[in-house]
């Protein structure tokens, strides 16, 4: 978790896992330990490592994942028969 997560309630995420969440589509439901609501997933294009390397970081979004400690780690699970995404701190 970083230490941004919980001020922006966007958790970052890798390009496998976030096409992995892709089928849920643009607003899916979320839980985040025993806290249902709506979450998304988001891109943000980036030039981090160089303006000559432009790249895309992908997160999922949700008021929810403000409630997470930074620096906590934290295990996604897809459930419900892929139709929904779980955030349970490890």
């Amino acid at each position: 978790m970083s230490r941004k997560t919980p001020g922006d309630g966007k958790l970052e995420i890798t390009k496998v896992a976030a096409e992995r969440l892709e089928p849920l589509g643009t607003e899916f439901v979320l839980a985040v330990n025993d806290t249902r609501g709506r979450g998304s997933l988001g891109t943000m294009p980036c030039t981090c490592r160089g303006g000559d390397k432009p790249h895309v970081h992908y997160f999922v979004e949700s008021d929810l994942l403000r409630s997470l400690t930074a620096g906590s780690e934290v295990d996604l699970f897809l459930d419900g028969g892929g139709r929904q995404l779980l955030v349970v701190t490890a």
